[in-house]
């Protein structure tokens, strides 16, 4: 095939935009992964530190606290206890980390500060009340493990470590740090302009996968409607055109079959009447042939190629069955040619069993028209095999 045939073939069109969409959405997948393995990494290096430290101003307001049976009581009515907490959190401070403070949840499950190193400004009082959005804060109490809460915003990724501080085996105070990481701008730049570039030509590949399902809809009808005899509903010379050089001619017998003196019927009836005749020996031909195995084609006006299939074994005689048979079924009909008038119409078959034997189809056919030839001066009304 020709360039001309892939630029003009919607069904060409539409499985290389399939393939091509397909890739990009793969490109799209991997692009999103890149930016998330950089997140993880960068997560992974920003806690390392901060997770390190907190762990060491925890063991110290632990020891600060180690002789208190209630830490929540101690630090409510101890302003010292609570500035000393207050000046070890403060060390935590830094142009990532913007806050740090400490909780404890109530008798109602309400969160509560009891100390906080922001500024003064800014800074919760003791007992204020703290609103949670995240039910990790609640899992804390029983997991008793130090929690980590992500948040991406913008280009920054927000963190909040959450330690719990216990006490007889129950988890009696949080230490909580919220800090952020600034991305890797460009990269992240990149990254998303990537990932909307490749996204946006997706899109519009959708769109054009759309139109092209429509167009190869269109262009199978029109295609269908170019290959097929709009009078007897069978393949016509266009099919035989295109598709005789593909026909595996090792799998059929070929076969000619002309209509009779069908030229007296024309001159006689009308042409009305040959056409009804036409129609209805199509008919008897669809109705005895394999469906999606023969091959039925209207050659001439009164003139049918039958490909019909060879059982298993490559042997004819299946073959040769279902021609006598569409012979027989011919001779034994009335062929309507009015609403109350009905003739005889007889055929001649020619018959070639193995036209794999020639070069070609057209080699193929001459040996199966000279066989019709042969049935013809025989008296018509009968087969012949080349």
């Amino acid at each position: 095939m020709n360039s001309k045939f892939f630029s003009n073939n919607p069904v060409y069109l539409l499985t290389l935009s399939i393939i091509i969409t397909s890739i990009l959405i793969v490109l799209l997948i991997g692009v999103i992964k890149v930016e998330k393995n950089i997140e993880k990494r960068m997560f992974k290096i920003a806690t390392e530190d901060i997770i390190s430290i907190s762990e060491n101003i925890t063991i110290s307001i632990q020891t600060l606290l180690k002789d208190s049976d209630n830490y929540i009581s101690t630090i409510q009515n101890s302003s010292e206890i609570q500035k000393d907490i207050e000046s070890k959190l403060r060390i935590l401070t830094t142009e990532n980390i913007k806050y740090t403070y400490l909780l404890y949840k109530d008798e109602k499950g309400i969160f509560r500060f009891l100390a906080d190193a922001a500024k003064p400004d800014v800074k919760a009082f003791v007992n204020q009340k703290f609103d949670v959005d995240n039910p990790n804060w609640i899992k804390i109490y029983t997991t008793k493990k130090p929690t980590l809460i992500n948040n991406t915003i913008l280009q920054e990724l927000s963190i909040t470590y959450i330690i719990p501080i216990i006490k007889n085996n129950e988890v009696q105070l949080l230490l909580a740090i919220d800090f952020s990481v600034n991305k890797l701008f460009e990269i992240n730049k990149i990254i998303n302009l990537m990932e909307k570039g490749l996204l946006s030509i997706i899109i519009i590949s959708f769109i054009f996968i759309f139109i092209l399902v429509i167009q190869v809809i269109k262009y199978r009808k029109i295609k269908k409607s170019a290959y097929i005899d709009t009078l007897t509903d069978v393949y016509n010379k266009n099919y035989l055109h295109e598709m005789k050089d593909n026909i595996a001619l090792n799998q059929y017998v070929l076969a000619i079959l002309d209509i009779d003196f069908f030229k007296k019927i024309n001159d006689t009836y009308g042409h009305d009447a040959g056409d009804m005749a036409l129609k209805q020996l199509s008919s008897i031909i669809k109705m005895n042939i394999r469906d999606k195995e023969d091959i039925v084609i209207r050659f001439g006006g009164e003139e049918f190629i039958l490909l019909i299939k060879k059982d298993e074994n490559k042997k004819y005689n299946t073959s040769l069955n279902v021609i006598n048979r569409i012979f027989s079924t011919i001779q034994n009909n009335d062929f309507s040619i009015s609403s109350d008038e009905s003739i005889k119409v007889t055929v001649s078959i020619g018959i070639n069993v193995t036209p794999h034997e020639n070069k070609n189809f057209d080699k193929a056919f001459k040996s199966a028209d000279d066989a019709l030839y042969i049935a013809k001066k025989s008296g018509r009304n009968n087969i012949k095999i080349a």
